[in-house]
């Protein structure tokens, strides 16, 4: 929302949120809207209260946390993207969601990965983004909605602490260092993982 509110305006964004702490000054940073984006008609309430054109749909569970609790991850990620592309259709919205390297799995052509390939993969949160890129698909396909997607790695915020994601570990060796501790890599040695700094 930072970037967007650069482009566009603080009062133009508005940031939806679930359950927070949030970073210092948060709420300071422009409107804001408590939404639990598997409620549609929170969604659809927002839209019209703010005339909201494009809805951005982040709501995700994060892979180690959805393989504790599949049916979740599912209604997160799946669910709340029906609901943001049901109120977009309704409303004449754009929808962006970002799906995942996650979406790809171990039988996936690991060198130059070719974007049409392969996607089998062996988690909860891989397959909602799998799901995720088809039912955008089928929403543009079938009812116009504009749908936009891209698939980013692992991503690490300078604003939130770990979420449950592949890239939690990456994070926790920072931190310990900061607090000169250690830290055991949980990966073999040679081993290389794409991610974002955020």
């Amino acid at each position: 929302s930072i970037r967007l509110r650069s482009i566009y305006g603080d009062s133009n964004v508005i940031c939806g949120y679930y359950k927070p702490p949030y970073p210092d000054g948060f709420f300071d940073w422009g409107p804001t809207v408590e939404i639990d984006a598997t409620d549609i008609k929170q969604i659809a309430d927002a839209v019209k209260k703010y005339k909201i054109d494009t809805i951005y749909n982040l709501a995700a569970i994060l892979s180690a946390t959805a393989e504790k609790n599949p049916k979740l991850g599912w209604d997160v990620g799946v669910g709340s993207l029906m609901n943001c592309l049901d109120v977009a259709k309704e409303f004449n919205c754009a929808v962006f969601t970002p799906s995942s390297i996650g979406a790809f799995g171990p039988d996936t052509p690991k060198d130059r990965t070719p974007q049409d390939t392969v996607q089998r993969p062996k988690t909860v949160y891989g397959i909602t983004k799998v799901m995720g890129e088809l039912l955008s698909d089928y929403y543009h396909d079938r009812w116009g909605v504009d749908t936009r997607s891209v698939r980013f790695p692992g991503i690490i915020s300078n604003l939130t602490h770990p979420g449950g994601g592949t890239t939690d570990y990456a994070v926790e060796i920072y931190y310990n260092a900061v607090k000169e501790e250690k830290f055991i890599c949980p990966l073999k040695a040679g081993t290389f993982m794409d991610m974002m700094y955020m």
